[in-house]
């Protein structure tokens, strides 16, 4: 069968970057007809079949791809011979165009990457903001607050740890939901309360105390200022809202939950046991356990107001405790008392 030159598709569409890549790399038959058609002005169909020795249509696919990568063209005045083209110039009229498309498409790619980084950020930003909400609840009101913490009194299964500042000023705390403690502890659970000193001196909690021990609650004390808490079940902790004493922040996060029982598990060994009766034994004990952080404060250069709030009691009676460990130091000011205190060994 012999080829017509005619057939062989002279106005070649322009190749998309798929059929472009298609053509490479040339087959040495292709290689072979550009080399024959470099050494004459121009050659026939015939002539190549003859002088690579190819099938007539093997040598006409291979003179096709050229045509298209325009390394070759037919000669003016000559539509049935071919003349070969310089590969400078048939980069430029099939390459250029190709780049120009590769240039279009990376610049379209960095300002599509660079949009989805921004949107990778609000991704991380939204899923952060999730992941806080889901781990904590803040709750506003008494009202709701106390709901909200007899309903985990309710559903504990296992542990309730509190830790309780404050002292006979202070009454109103999470763990005192009396008919909810007790159904807890009647079921098994464990409870756990840390208080102040002071508030040994309190009749009110002293009743609760003594209630909740006869059930199986440990309770015990300590001198120095502790932060409220109420952990139930290492799982969910409650602490105040701040700037808000009516408040409360619930908290689900495993990390932050862990912190604060380590925190009061680090602290109860340090505590005193609740006296169950305050006799005068355990009031003198509990008073003077006071006035040793008082002292231990006071040593540290802190003023009344500090020291009351840190002790969980009112300016007033925190004075009437500095003006006994001056009377028993015999100091008529502070400073002669905390010559002596240091005196004396204390710190």
């Amino acid at each position: 069968m012999t080829t017509n030159p005619q057939d062989i598709d002279v106005m070649l569409p322009r190749m998309d970057l798929q059929q472009l890549a298609a053509l490479a790399p040339l087959d040495p038959g292709a290689v072979e007809i550009y080399e024959h058609t470099t050494r004459t002005t121009s050659v026939s169909l015939g002539e190549l079949v003859h002088l690579t020795g190819r099938p007539e249509d093997a040598v006409a696919e291979s003179v096709r791809v050229l045509l298209r990568l325009r390394l070759l063209r037919w000669a003016e005045g000559e539509p049935t011979r071919l003349t070969a083209i310089s590969p400078d110039s048939a980069e430029l009229h099939v390459l250029e165009p190709a780049a120009r498309k590769v240039a279009a498409l990376q610049e379209a790619l960095a300002q599509v990457r660079g949009e989805l980084s921004a949107l990778s950020e609000l991704y991380h930003d939204g899923i952060v903001h999730r992941l806080r909400g889901e781990s904590t609840e803040i709750i506003t009101g008494p009202a709701d607050v106390r709901g909200r913490i007899e309903h985990l009194i309710d559903r504990a299964a296992r542990e309730i740890l509190v830790a309780r500042p404050g002292g006979a000023r202070q009454e109103d705390v999470p763990w005192e939901c009396p008919e909810r403690v007790e159904a807890a502890l009647a079921r098994g659970v464990r409870l756990r309360v840390i208080c102040q000193h002071t508030a040994q001196f309190s009749l009110p909690v002293v009743a609760r105390v003594e209630r909740v021990t006869a059930l199986g609650a440990e309770v015990r004390t300590v001198g120095d200022r502790i932060e409220p808490v109420l952990v139930v079940d290492r799982s969910t902790a409650v602490v105040p809202l701040r700037d808000d004493p009516r408040g409360a922040v619930l908290v689900r996060d495993p990390s932050t939950v862990d912190f604060m029982t380590g925190t009061f598990e680090r602290l109860w060994p340090q505590a005193t046991p609740f006296p169950a009766k305050l006799g005068r034994g355990p009031a003198v004990a509990a008073s003077d356990a006071v006035k040793s952080d008082i002292v231990r404060l006071l040593i540290a250069g802190e003023d009344d107001k500090a020291i009351a709030r840190r002790m969980g009691m009112s300016v007033r009676t925190c004075q009437r405790h500095i003006t006994e460990i001056m009377n028993r130091l015999g100091a008529r000011t502070r400073v002669r008392a905390g010559y002596l205190l240091h005196e004396l060994g204390h710190r």
